[in-house]
């Protein structure tokens, strides 16, 4: 009876090859696309597997005999045997490197026959080892009729090998074939449910605990897969489960909808796996490759998605890649649209344990106070705990929020005995479970004690969370220790859902930030201490108005030519000489007008400033200064991580020339500061470039230089 015809499909290292005068070549440079295809698309297993480095070699370390991994490979619903034939090459400069040709064919339990095609095309003299020139046509596999498969006796010795810990590395000068290794690992797999895994006649590999079974080519290869063995951690989950959870991982990431077993896998498999083995999961399925060179390919923030809700302590570590990639968001919706496939599994299969929703919810518990020692995690934070469809969202907004809401009730009513409040009923931890909370609660507890406590300005990145999730309570609570007043967004916001004004939030009176007016307001209504009747604050207010006004116009009409410039005013005040009152602009404007109103060379609106910096000033510029500059912050941050937030902001205003700028307060409308800030980047502008905007946006060069300049400062 004839075997049947097996199709074996391959594809090459794609490199620009060119010809040398000894019949060999050498490569001008790699292209980023395989060559000699002969199917299209590659399988996703095959494509995480080479994207994992699963294949990998140590870079140049593969010898003249070619190195050769086999792998059985699964995506969850697809099964791949697949061998890698690893050539040294080398390039127009005389450098090595591997290059891999692979050859693969559908369903797992193929190897063998691949070996067999791979022995008679040897037998024939045409040993497939990689090479550029060699043409394949797509659509045109290898066609190959496979013997019987051999059996191959492995001898006492080798036997003895496989009752080791993988990897199994068969010593140096033992007698082995590709035949007797691909035997090996195939006996050490099939007990254990495992997919099989070799590499045969290796220097090195990038990841050996990868393997079953290693055959190394030299003594000093076998040395160094020993010492690789000593150094690196080993696996120690059941190895049962191993296979399953790799299996399950692989076909979550692989495609926009998840199967409910693949969920079920990690759901049952999260109490009885550490946190450190899932960690050499996830490492081995590509996480920590992605989190180094930056990939955002959809596989890859699955992968990461998936891998923070499982290790809570990795949460911080996902926002924060998340937002590296800066203008691009289409890896949001990715990972959002993931998480509401999750989620669905536990809306349909209600009764089951939810282990993945307590670990979402311990990541919550997590992020929310990691804010006030890591503000540039703010607006990834935002988007996590807002996102619609998001699994974060749900457990935030089912049990961390009303969870902190009973708490600072409590608190208000308990201050002096806050540890012995009382837990919120319900199926999770209370948030004074966990340390960092428990820490936060005390220190906020002087704030009940004492209600002339000064702010914290610490607290304002969880001022700014809560008001970008809609949680105007407790965004008004957390302004109010942080700015000792509400912002008037926040305060408006209140009362839209019917907070009274003198009503306490959370036991605390607040206060509404307060404008230039309305401080001159109220600084009119209790002159002396007394109230004024309204009509005299009217009529005080227009006789200031109007003195500001005169006195204006008497400024201008004196600044005739020949004049003394401003400049010149300062110059003849620090020479101590006489001085013309009627050209000492700067002093005459600042007594003429009240303590609180703005300075006409400050003031956008000033007929002088109209053509110096109006568009700094407008809100959607301001806007963007301040994104631009949040943005600033993090980048040094990031690259100086030992430097906090005010670190940078302390060299922000040593760099723009405004020790005194109140930078938060900028933030949070206060206009003084605003107009403190606008100007200072107007002259930063004028002296860096000759060409004063005003404003910044993250596509100026003022961007760079600024960003530059603090790192310098620091």
């Amino acid at each position: 009876m004839n075997s049947p015809i097996l199709q074996i499909h391959e594809f090459s290292t794609g490199i620009q090859a060119e010809r040398t005068p000894d019949g060999g070549w050498v490569s001008r440079g790699f292209t980023g696309q395989y060559i000699n295809r002969t199917l299209d698309p590659l399988p996703i297993a095959v494509e995480n597997a080479i994207r994992n480095r699963d294949f990998a070699v140590a870079e140049g370390a593969s010898r003249d005999n070619p190195a050769i991994i086999g792998r059985e490979l699964s995506d969850g619903t697809e099964n791949w045997s697949v061998i890698a034939v690893v050539t040294r090459g080398g390039d127009d400069r005389g450098r090595s490197a591997s290059m891999y040709r692979y050859f693969l064919c559908e369903g797992a339990g193929n190897l063998w026959q691949i070996l067999a095609w791979i022995e008679s095309e040897r037998k024939g003299g045409r040993m497939p080892v990689f090479d550029p020139f060699e043409t394949k046509f797509m659509g045109q596999p290898n066609q190959f009729s496979a013997p019987n498969q051999p059996q191959i006796p492995l001898g006492s010795e080798l036997e003895q090998l496989l009752l080791n810990d993988v990897p199994v590395i068969v010593p140096f000068g033992k007698a082995c074939t590709t035949w007797i290794v691909n035997q090996m690992a195939t006996e050490k797999a099939r007990p254990n449910n495992q997919l099989v895994s070799w590499a045969f006649q290796v220097e090195a590999l990038e990841q050996p605990r990868g393997f079953l079974v290693i055959q190394p080519a030299s003594e000093k290869a076998q040395e160094l897969l020993h010492r690789a063995m000593a150094s690196t951690p080993q696996y120690t989950a059941p190895i049962a489960r191993e296979y399953e959870i790799k299996s399950a991982i692989k076909g979550l990431i692989s495609r926009d909808k998840v199967k409910p077993e693949q969920v079920e896998v990690i759901e049952t498999s999260i109490n009885q796996v550490k946190d450190s083995d899932w960690e050499v999961i996830f490492n081995g399925q590509g996480s920590s490759q992605a989190l180094r060179q930056g990939i955002y390919s959809p596989q890859m923030v699955r992968l990461l998605t998936l891998r923070s809700m499982v290790i809570p302590s990795t949460l911080p570590e996902f926002l924060d890649w998340m937002q590296q990639r800066g203008k691009q968001e289409d890896h949001y919706q990715v990972s959002e649209l993931f998480q509401s496939e999750v989620n669905n599994f536990f809306t349909q299969n209600a009764g089951q344990s939810q282990y993945i929703l307590r670990t979402v919810f311990e990541g919550v518990m997590l992020i929310i106070p990691r804010i006030i020692q890591h503000p540039e995690l703010l607006n990834p934070t935002v988007w996590l705990l807002s996102a619609p469809s998001g699994i974060w969202r749900k457990l935030y907004y089912q049990f961390v929020s009303p969870n902190i809401k009973h708490q600072l009730n409590l608190m208000s009513k308990q201050a002096n005995t806050w540890q012995n409040a009382t837990k919120t009923q319900n199926p999770q931890p209370s948030i004074t479970d966990d340390p960092q909370w428990k820490q936060l609660i005390k220190e906020l507890k002087v704030y009940w004690q004492n209600r002339s406590y000064p702010p914290d300005n610490k607290y304002l990145p969880l001022a700014e969370l809560f008001s970008g999730l809609d949680e105007s309570e407790m965004a008004a609570f957390f302004y109010q220790v942080s700015l000792g007043c509400v912002p008037k967004k926040i305060f408006s916001r209140l009362k839209q859902e019917g907070w009274k004004p003198n009503v306490p939030v959370y036991g605390l009176r607040i206060k509404k930030q307060v404008g230039l007016v309305e401080s001159l307001l109220n600084s009119l209504l209790e002159i002396g201490g007394k109230n004024v009747p309204f009509a005299l604050v009217v009529i005080l207010l227009i006789l200031t108005f109007i003195g500001g006004f005169c006195s204006r116009g008497a400024l201008n009409s004196s600044n005739t030519p020949g004049a003394p410039t401003r400049n010149d005013s300062k110059s003849a005040q620090q020479s101590n000489g006489p001085v013309d009152t009627n050209n000492t602009r700067e002093d005459n404007s600042h007594k003429s007008a009240p303590k609180n109103t703005i300075p006409p060379e400050l003031n956008p609106n000033s007929s002088e400033n109209k053509q110096e910096y109006p568009e700094g000033m407008k809100p959607e510029r301001f806007q963007i200064t301040i994104d631009s500059i949040d943005k600033i912050v993090r980048d040094v941050r990031i690259n100086k991580p030992e430097k906090s937030e005010d670190d940078v902001l302390r060299a922000l205003r040593e760099v723009l020339g405004v020790g005194d700028l109140d930078y938060y307060g900028a933030k949070n409308d206060d206009n003084r500061q605003q107009i403190k800030l606008v100007k200072a980047i107007h002259l930063y502008q004028n002296r860096k470039f000759k060409q004063p905007l005003g404003y910044i946006n993250d596509k100026q060069k003022t961007f760079d230089a600024l960003k530059q300049d603090i790192q310098s400062r620091l």
